[in-house]
């Protein structure tokens, strides 16, 4: 029996509806059930990471926390804020609010003053802290929107990364109000919001919890918490794919939560997992959850094979751009950095970052179009290619064609008049490597400029 589409599928040139199918790719392709590295290899692969990224001078976009000073002083602080965050890097040009409103010079010049830059001592004692909600990460400690232009709301300035619940952080500073902390998480640095943030009594609890040998991956885009009208503080609690969540021990497994409640959820059909909270001081403590077991969750990291990175990204197809974590969503180096950390696999948020810093073996495009084409010999599903400001995941070759799957603005296609036309699509999308970009007149492929191995 012929099978009947009732909603063809949307694509860009040269990309078909099988295409859009993760087992189109796998099958296609020799071993992706092989090993590429073992658990062994694997934490030697992020400990080789940790340490290029400190010795090029990016050791604060991929951060070994656990090794953190217990002080610091105020010049090293001012340096790390240096990069996105200080009043020197302050934007003077014109921006936009989420509305569409021009953000007035008063605005500005609060923001700078909560910065408090003017209060930080010679020397920090550094305190320890935990998300206790998805939180953003912002360049200066406010929550407004600053865009460039009016209409372009999906890319704010202030706007660094996002961090999961449960993501240990340094704290090194707050705003003049005390509503802002900033802090040195793993893969960022940054103002976050105090009241997402559990402040720890001493590191060890941290970092006990971070480590717990026995943890549910979050496998899928995204699962919550279930919800429970007795316990606000576990209710709903969001994480998303490479998030990492402790189990608790059988024997520790309650018969409702709260327990001894006739009309509580029991585990029956869950996980029960252990969630960071904050006490009515603010200090760090943990309670039970639940998960239910239908989510897409692994009980440990995934194998890292090639067949589990093309199912991984295969996962997020068709979501909508989320530049560093807006929306609840991905941006390009995020897709790449949340489906390596289903394996362990350990990545900057960063993409400039995931090209010259992480450990792994680097291939150069240069030259023409030929001798491009010919760095796809050397190339495997879920390597990844980089071109300045993006970066995409190679998914293989169908005929003369090489085929990608990123988050991204969109592509550009030749009108009548052989100009460059924009299509716009702001999600995660498959294309092939000729198509034109977006702004330029040139194809992916004549902009790629490494592809990335991680093994």
């Amino acid at each position: 029996m012929t099978k009947i589409t009732m909603q063809p599928p949307v694509c860009a040139p040269n990309v078909n509806e099988f295409m859009l199918n993760a087992d189109y790719w796998i099958e296609k392709t020799p071993n992706t059930k092989k090993l590429i590295l073992n658990e062994e290899e694997i934490v030697n692969f992020n400990k080789k990471s940790f340490s290029k990224m400190k010795s090029i001078g990016f050791q604060e976009w991929l951060y070994d926390l656990e090794i953190y000073p217990e002080t610091i002083t105020r010049e090293s602080l001012l340096m790390t804020m240096k990069t996105y965050s200080s009043e020197h890097v302050f934007p003077e040009k014109a921006c936009y609010d989420i509305h569409g409103n021009l953000i007035g010079q008063n605005v500005k010049d609060e923001i700078i003053r909560q910065s408090n830059f003017i209060n930080i001592p010679d020397e920090i004692t550094v305190k320890w802290g935990m998300l206790v909600k998805r939180e953003d990460v912002r360049a200066y400690p406010n929550s407004t929107v600053f865009s460039e232009n009016p209409e372009d709301i999906n890319f704010d300035l202030f706007q660094l990364t996002v961090l999961s619940v449960g993501t240990p952080v340094a704290i090194l500073h707050h705003s003049r109000n005390d509503q802002w902390i900033y802090i040195q998480s793993m893969i960022y640095k940054g103002w976050v919001q105090k009241k997402n943030i559990a402040l720890a009594k001493n590191k060890k609890d941290v970092f006990t919890y971070v480590n717990s040998k026995h943890f549910l991956m979050v496998a899928e885009s995204r699962v919550e918490t279930e919800p429970n009208p007795f316990i606000p503080e576990i209710s709903n609690i969001l994480f998303q794919m490479g998030d990492r969540i402790p189990l608790i021990d059988f024997d520790k497994i309650p018969e409702s939560i709260p327990s001894n409640h006739l009309h509580a959820q029991s585990p029956q059909g869950c996980y029960v997992v252990e969630i960071p909270v904050k006490d009515k001081k603010g200090y760090l403590k943990f309670k039970m959850a639940l998960i239910a077991r239908s989510n897409d969750v692994s009980e440990g990291y995934l194998i890292y094979t090639r067949e589990n990175i093309i199912r991984q990204a295969f996962k997020l197809l068709g979501e909508r751009y989320g530049w560093n974590g807006m929306f609840k969503r991905r941006d390009c180096s995020q897709l790449v950095m949340n489906v390596y950390r289903t394996m362990n696999i350990l990545l900057p948020s960063f993409t400039r970052m995931q090209e010259l810093g992480v450990a792994g073996k680097s291939i150069e495009f240069s030259g023409s179009i030929k001798k491009r084409e010919k760095v796809f010999e050397e190339l495997q599903p879920g390597d990844s290619i980089h071109l300045k400001g993006h970066v995409v995941m190679y998914l293989g070759r169908l005929g003369k064609n090489h085929y990608i799957i990123h988050s991204g603005a969109g592509y550009g296609i030749k009108d009548k008049d052989d100009k460059i036309k924009p299509v716009t699509v702001h999600g995660i999308f498959i294309s092939e490597v000729h198509q034109w970009l977006m702004s330029k007149r040139k194809s992916y492929l004549e902009a790629f400029t490494t592809a990335q191995k991680y093994r």
